[in-house]
């Protein structure tokens, strides 16, 4: 329903990564200067270049900013971003080395945009350990402590996999409208699954966002996905976002943004069912074409 293009460039290489809407080019001059400084963001954690660490690290540091972004290219040349709030003139937080052990570049800017590569050092992966869908993302914040306390309150441990899916399936689909007022204006917000969760409010994107938050902090592996979806309503394909989760060991299709309800004359009608959980594949490929498993 909606389409992203992000461009990073990296040493004299554009990379680009296409989603769902055009929200402007994220670029990072990959000078090959070690800079851990700016006028306005100092990065005080990782302290030095190269430093080795086991499926994660924290960057901290002060800045006069309201908020610093970390962007962050992994072995693989995967590119991904991360907001962090500054407060009281401090930042901190943990981010997973989510794509394998190697090498990984940091840059550290003012916007998600551009990077200009004055902040820019290497850190080590060192775990050979598969996490990347249990751990959150930039966007799909699963360790925020709002998506926890959700979680907590919707799972419990004595619950099966299915059964958890199955409680967040239900929050999600009861307590998120579409926004079909973005939808048809074609604007297209850049939320996390917190501010999803929060403003109770999104696109096919930010359903899958919320829900992939939700299930990882319920410990169940979740992939955010995009590919084409039938539209009964243009009679056509359009771009579409959901979900895939691991559930004892096999991966199922998961679909809440239809799953919550229909729009009819232009306006959202709330119309919870199940139908898209789980839904026999041969079935769920006949309305949706997967192309993509991001990054989130």
């Amino acid at each position: 329903m909606f389409k992203k293009n992000i461009t990073v460039k990296v040493i004299a290489v554009i990379l680009t990564a296409l989603f769902f809407l055009p929200l402007g080019s994220a670029k990072a001059e990959a000078a090959y200067s070690i800079g851990f400084q700016t006028e306005t963001v100092q990065v005080t954690s990782p302290s030095a270049n190269n430093l080795q660490y086991d499926r994660s690290f924290t960057i901290a540091g002060t800045s006069s900013l309201r908020s610093v972004w970390v962007c962050l290219r992994g072995p693989a040349g995967e590119i991904t971003t991360y907001p962090i709030t500054v407060y009281n003139g401090s930042f901190s937080k943990e981010i997973w080395l989510r794509f394998g052990a190697g090498t990984y570049t940091v840059w550290v800017g003012d916007n998600n945009k551009q990077f200009d590569g004055r902040i820019r050092f290497e850190v080590q992966n060192t775990s050979t350990d598969d996490y990347f869908n249990l751990t959150p993302s930039g966007l799909v914040n699963s360790d925020n402590k709002a998506v926890i306390n959700l979680a907590n309150s919707l799972t419990t441990d004595s619950m099966t996999e299915m059964q958890k899916v199955k409680a967040i399936h239900s929050w999600v689909t009861k307590n998120i409208k579409y926004d079909t007022q973005a939808y048809y204006a074609g604007k297209i917000g850049n939320y996390s699954a917190t501010d999803v969760i929060n403003r109770k409010l999104g696109t096919c994107r930010d359903y899958s966002f919320a829900f992939a938050a939700l299930c990882r902090a319920s410990g169940i592996e979740t992939r955010v996905v995009y590919g084409n979806a039938w539209s009964s309503s243009q009679k056509k394909y359009e771009l579409h976002a959901w979900n895939e989760v691991n559930v004892d060991g096999e991966w199922l299709s998961v679909d809440t943004t239809w799953d919550a309800g229909y729009i009819k004359n232009s306006k959202f009608v709330v119309a919870s069912t199940s139908k898209y959980i789980g839904m026999n594949p041969a079935t769920f490929n006949k309305t949706h074409q997967l192309t993509k498993v991001t990054l989130y």
